[in-house]
């Protein structure tokens, strides 16, 4: 299980999980591992007074998700954690257990059902530097960023549509007072991804 994965080296580990070599079992575990940790990240939350939407953990592990597996099986494992939350395990935020309230989404739900595809756009960004087995920083920012549009949009939409409000106030609630904390998330994992991190494939994945 797992025989292309060096534990010794955790520079390479994405190069073993992202493996298109990868069995379906070890694919399977790979998905439910990442599913597992954003549901995880996401009871480190705190609430403050300027917005109804917490500060969690949440989106590091979104992201981390697309760092490490392939395209598809990162947005496979955020379906299966939106999945897993909709069937009422507490996953979510603060132990929320909810991804409809009375047959209408939460409020967070926007957020919510972007973060598969931001693991997927994050990791369109590795698959290209694994494929060149280099670093494309320039791909990585790229991906990242765009990572974050539909989360902030489709977020900031439905919280208006919950809260009753224009898109500006959902806008100063859902967006603004995240705009560093995403930021130094993201160049925290630019940091390590870029600088300590091996893409230079096996031979028996080229």
């Amino acid at each position: 299980m797992f025989s292309r994965l060096n534990l010794n080296k955790p520079q390479t580990w994405h190069l073993a999980l992202s493996s298109k070599h990868s069995t379906i079992l070890e694919r399977a575990i790979s998905i439910s591992f990442f599913a597992g940790l954003t549901a995880l990240c996401a009871q480190v939350a705190f609430s403050v007074p300027w917005t109804p939407v917490p500060y969690t953990l949440q989106t590091f592990a979104v992201l981390g998700t697309g760092v490490y597996l392939r395209r598809n099986d990162a947005f496979l494992s955020g379906g299966l954690y939106l999945l897993v939350g909709a069937l009422g395990a507490p996953v979510f935020a603060e132990g929320g257990d909810q991804l409809f309230d009375n047959g209408k989404l939460i409020a967070s739900g926007g957020y919510l059902l972007a973060f598969p595809f931001a693991s997927a756009l994050v990791a369109e960004g590795f698959d290209r530097s694994r494929k060149a087995g280099v670093t494309d920083l320039k791909a990585q920012l790229i991906c990242w960023y765009i990572a974050m549009i539909p989360v902030y949009v489709f977020g900031t939409l439905w919280l208006a549509e919950s809260y009753s409000v224009d898109f500006a106030q959902a806008f100063e609630w859902g967006v603004k007072p995240f705009l560093v904390w995403d930021f130094v998330k993201i160049w925290a994992m630019v940091l390590v991804t870029a600088k300590f991190w091996s893409y230079e494939l096996p031979e028996s994945d080229d």
